[in-house]
């Protein structure tokens, strides 16, 4: 079994494994209408994956968010190595990268797919899909507040 990282904000524990958010706006992997579930190889990383989207928030209007540990089968996993996608796959335009896993996107073959971060491209970011059998097998091991430090956001 492997472990991955998920954060939510406070008002959405209540369903941590809830794709709404992805299907509605897609993502850097998904388009619209395809949800799927963003998680990390490493709470740091799902830190980090959530606040490069908040660079104008002050820190005191931060939401308050949740950490979840997510247990998921190492059978049903693949990573997808940096030298094997394009190089726009770093873009901040995600048209062209929400193309490359069309085929995953429509009949997923292993519930996750690693992928490697665009903020830190050493770490792996863990791509869920809910159509696999496997996701209904997702266990919720912990969950606990995200503390931010306040001196990531020093002037």
């Amino acid at each position: 079994m492997a472990i991955v990282y998920r954060v939510v904000r406070q008002k959405y524990a209540d369903r941590p494994l809830d794709i709404t958010g992805t299907w509605l706006n897609g993502g850097r992997w998904n388009p619209p209408g395809v949800g799927i579930l963003y998680t990390a190889e490493h709470p740091a990383l799902a830190l980090v994956e959530i606040l490069v989207h908040m660079p104008q928030v002050a820190y005191d209007e931060l939401p308050a968010y949740r950490l979840f540990s997510l247990e998921i089968s190492d059978a049903s996993q693949r990573i997808l190595q940096a030298a094997d996608l394009p190089s726009y796959c770093q873009e901040n335009t995600y048209s062209r990268s929400q193309q490359i896993l069309v085929q995953w996107l429509a009949k997923p073959d292993v519930l996750a797919l690693g992928v490697p971060s665009s903020v830190m491209p050493d770490g792996l970011n863990y791509l869920l899909h809910p159509a696999h059998a496997s996701y209904e097998l997702i266990r919720i091991v912990d969950e606990k507040p995200l503390v931010i430090d306040p001196r990531l956001w020093s002037r």
